[in-house]
């Protein structure tokens, strides 16, 4: 069985919404990190076999297969393949999971899996009747930002609360653990912190290009390179005056991670294509696995898939050296870390050890980037460290949980 590597990648810093990059199409968005990320390695467009692309809201430009069109538009050969795939926020993450799997078959080479969102240009969609031409009666305005582009509910899931609100998810998950309204806000404070320390060192600069932004009629051309979301100057009083969102008791806009625009690639390669394109990978993808359960605790399902894919690689939690939980909220990772130690026979995660530069909460989470976001994030890390193994988990909207367990190509 061939090997899939890891030989790096690329993403943008992320913008707030209504930002920095809300100006840009985001076919084009993706289309420009593709190439970076193929340009910062040396790797040739046209040894690209195959793309895939997360974008879990597609309801805007490159709708449709995004992955082809924003392709195609940044330049690549009519000869190379993308497919994009949706699922909620592990999109781009499955897509590369998809693309190590056609690896070990021998049946690709080189791979790009990608990721893009953009939330300030999600569009809006008048919805059909039930009837396929029906002209009269009202007419649904939907909001694909919040509905995913999924269209009206189905009066089944509707009826099993399926459609829950993610923060509502989150309240969930904490009132299942019992937490307090004062450790959510620390590990969302502690994601700030490191977040903050990780920009300041240049370590976030390692997996960020940097993108022109053309002039306006109030601002200067600039240079964007650094996430919109951190806020090192956030503290502990500042966060715990925050109100709770609605249908929420602790849920808060500082423990929650922000709305997002953004995208992220990574190249995947066997280990002969690696030799012939010149390139030492980053790491090596040693196994991976998924979870589903309840989407009421839309959370915790990470902490299944993890427990898998340490299984699957003959791996024991404390040979793991760098831990890379999804914060898609602050109450939604600490579920993670109180349910981990119960599949992994009482093992907890180190706090040195866990999210070493912050996570989505501070960085942020364009839906569809931030998979691949976390695959480079963890290659990068492990080698910057020279850390051997690594594992990262993202939660999935629906209940859903994925896993990926790495192997740093420095550290043998």
């Amino acid at each position: 069985m061939e090997e899939a590597f890891i030989l790096g990648g690329a993403r943008t810093p992320y913008g707030r919404y209504g930002g920095s990059l809300s100006h840009i199409r985001t076919d084009d968005l993706l289309g420009r990190i593709m190439v970076a990320a193929c340009e910062r390695l040396g790797v040739p467009l046209d040894r690209i076999e195959d793309i895939t692309a997360g974008c879990v809201n597609t309801a805007h430009e490159g709708m449709g297969d995004i992955g082809r069109w924003a392709a195609l538009a940044a330049g690549f050969p009519d000869s190379v393949p993308a497919v994009t795939i949706n699922r909620f926020c592990a999109s781009s993450l499955t897509g590369a999971i998809n693309l190590a799997h056609a690896i070990r078959a021998g049946e690709l080479g080189v791979g790009l899996a990608s990721g893009v969102e953009s939330m300030s240009r999600s569009g809006w969609a008048f919805m059909k009747g039930d009837s396929a031409f029906s002209p009269r009666g009202p007419i649904l305005l939907l909001d694909t930002m919040w509905a995913g582009a999924g269209g009206p509910p189905n009066p089944t899931l509707l009826a099993q609360n399926a459609y829950v609100e993610m923060i509502k998810t989150a309240q969930n998950v904490a009132d299942l653990y019992g937490m307090s309204r004062e450790e959510i806000d620390a590990f969302a404070l502690r994601s700030h912190q490191h977040a903050a320390a990780a920009k300041d060192s240049g370590r976030l600069a390692l997996e960020i290009q940097p993108l022109e932004i053309p002039a306006t009629r109030k601002e200067p051309a600039r240079v964007f390179e650094h996430d919109e979301g951190i806020r090192g100057d956030t503290t502990a009083e500042k966060l715990a005056h925050l109100p709770p969102q609605p249908n929420t008791t602790q849920m808060t806009a500082g423990n929650s991670s922000p709305l997002n625009d953004g995208a992220s690639a990574v190249v995947l390669a066997s280990e002969s294509a690696a030799q012939s394109l010149g390139i030492l990978p980053a790491a090596r993808v040693v196994a991976t696995a998924t979870h589903a359960l309840d989407p009421q605790y839309m959370g915790i399902a990470p902490a299944f898939a993890m427990a898998k894919a340490l299984q699957r690689a003959g791996l024991s939690p404390d040979e793991i050296d760098v831990w890379e939980v999804h914060e898609a909220f602050s109450a939604q990772a600490l579920g993670v870390l109180r349910e981990l130690p119960k599949q992994l026979d009482g093992f907890e995660v180190p706090d040195d050890r866990l999210n070493p530069n912050g996570g989505a909460v501070a960085i942020g989470h364009p839906f569809g980037a931030s998979g691949t976001r976390y695959v480079l994030t963890l290659a990068t890390e492990l080698r910057v460290q020279r850390a051997r193994y690594g594992i990262l988990g993202v939660c999935v909207g629906s209940g859903q949980g994925v896993a990926m367990v790495l192997e740093s190509v420095l550290s043998k």
